[in-house]
């Protein structure tokens, strides 16, 4: 239960952008010959882009972490 929980937590909001990017990608495929079809292509790589977003956000918020992690750990030595 604690895993389930824990993926949730970390990948839930992915999870759902990436079904609400599917959902859209087939209202695309079904819009032939409209001109909203490009909009909802665009929205398509809106939501990948937020999903990239969303890593490079969690990557830069652990890089941080553990750096003053280990700056604390260095001033408790002195």
């Amino acid at each position: 239960m604690k895993k389930l929980r824990w993926l949730f937590m970390n990948y839930g909001l992915v999870a759902s952008i990436a079904v609400w990017a599917a959902v859209v990608g087939m209202m695309a495929y079904r819009l032939n010959e409209s001109p909203w079809r490009w909009a909802f292509v665009v929205l398509i790589f809106a939501g990948c882009g937020t999903i990239a977003g969303i890593f490079w956000i969690r990557k830069y918020v652990d890089r941080k972490t553990k750096e003053s992690v280990q700056e604390c750990e260095s001033e408790r030595a002195t």
